[in-house]
């Protein structure tokens, strides 16, 4: 389960997209259109099987199992919230008079309209994606701005994120007064302050709350001249971590080391959505196409992007799916890294006298493979296992790729290049 943490100027996790029309369920499972090209050495391609689900919501949000995503937009008017278990393919819609601050299984963070003081934080429920009930959530006495009397028109509160175990309240003001940070208990009520520090976040799936870091991870400042010292925000992943800084840069993090990896940069980023989940990190570095590690081996992956998608303007991670959004406001979904076939092992050349023969390499969630192969980087069509050499005295690099196929897509992954003193044909 991955543990995170928030700014104290909260980042919202929710994807804002700028386009309006209608929401479509994703379907169960989605395979490659086309098979994708070789892959850099020691990385591996997945394919490119985005498909779209809508062309106009919103907003999104995604954890665990569950994608929850605002509905068609129609004359400027939301038609209300969805949640979807992208496990199993269930849809259900939540009450249309709310409007959801955050998703945290077994929770999803409900923001109604306030009927007791228009100036008060609003009357906020949480939605049991166990059993399907709401329930009403009342702020704990002592909590300043929100959960006590004359409210400050001036003064923004608002519950922010939730997990298993905490909700998350922020007070900010327009006042440049230090915004203030909360933590309610679900089941007890009790209020706790912010315990971050450089080596500490709240964990709102730890019933303790305060969580210290392992050796070597530590969250990255974030100084404000009206608020002091402030930190950013640090997910944790087992032994990994990813750690954003004030521009928003995102670094991966390792337990026992000093690594600090910066995935996507702040000050000069394609785009500023990143994904991530226990198994693999998301992000966009360059148009085209995505970045991509998975956790823990840190293979590196990229995913082919369609001229229809360009830029991305979110990102979002379930189990079983990926979602993106894109400049024009579409929606699209593909299969998650995690559920195609996955490389453990990339293909090696071998050679007998002469006749070069293309190892696939180990694979693990494979059901059929095909071969192809580049000499001096242009590819070999009809590609088969096997090359036979011709002599000459001109020397070729050589590689061969596999791509591995299952129900939700391909893999691809390529072999080092092997520098021959004969040119090659398909046998």
């Amino acid at each position: 389960m991955s543990r995170t943490i928030r700014r104290r100027r909260t980042v919202a996790s929710v994807v804002v997209l700028v386009c309006c029309a209608v929401w479509a369920a994703p379907t169960a499972a989605v395979t490659s259109r086309r098979s994708t090209g070789v892959a850099p050495a020691g990385s591996v391609v997945l394919g490119d099987s985005f498909e779209p689900i809508t062309a106009g919501a919103s907003r999104f949000w995604t954890s665990g199992n569950y994608l929850l995503l605002q509905n068609a937009i129609q004359n400027g008017a939301s038609k209300g919230w969805s949640v979807i278990n992208d496990q199993t393919g269930t849809t259900t819609s939540l009450d249309p008079r709310c409007n959801p601050g955050g998703l945290g299984p077994p929770w999803v963070l409900m923001d109604c309209s306030s009927t007791s003081n228009p100036s008060g934080p609003g009357d906020v429920e949480l939605y049991s994606l166990t059993d399907g009930t709401q329930h009403a959530v009342t702020l704990s006495p002592g909590m300043p701005y929100c959960s006590s009397t004359p409210y400050d028109p001036e003064v923004a509160c608002h519950a922010d994120a939730v997990g298993v175990y905490w909700i998350e309240w922020v007070a900010s003001s327009y006042h440049h007064l230090p915004t203030e940070v909360y933590f309610q208990n679900i089941q007890t009520g009790e209020l706790r302050g912010d315990p971050t520090n450089a080596k500490t976040f709240a964990d709102l799936n730890s019933p303790a709350l305060a969580h210290r870091t392992c050796r070597g991870v530590q969250l990255m400042p974030d100084p404000d001249p009206y608020d002091g010292v402030g930190w950013g925000s640090l997910t944790a992943y087992g032994q990994f971590a990813l750690a954003t800084s004030a521009d928003n840069s995102v670094f991966l993090e390792r337990c026992g080391s000093h690594v600090r990896r910066r995935l996507a940069n702040g000050n000069a980023v394609v785009s500023y959505a990143l994904a991530s989940n226990t198994y693999a990190v998301v992000w966009q570095a360059v148009t085209g196409r995505l970045n991509g590690l998975f956790l823990p081996s840190l293979q590196t992956f990229t995913i082919p992007l369609g001229s229809a998608i360009g830029l991305v303007g979110s990102l979002g991670l379930t189990s079983g799916g990926l979602y993106v959004s894109d400049a024009n406001g579409v929606v699209w979904r593909s299969a998650s890294p995690t559920v195609l076939p996955f490389n453990t092992s990339r293909p090696t050349l071998t050679r007998s006298g002469g006749t070069l023969s293309c190892r696939r390499g180990r694979w693990r969630d494979a059901d059929r493979f095909s071969y192809a192969w580049r000499v001096n980087g242009m590819a070999k069509k009809d590609a088969k296992p096997r090359l036979v050499l011709h002599n000459a005295r001109k020397r070729s690099s050589v590689s061969c790729s596999v791509t591995a196929s299952n129900a939700m897509g391909t893999t691809t992954a390529s072999s080092a290049q092997l520098h021959v003193r004969r040119t090659a044909t398909n046998r």
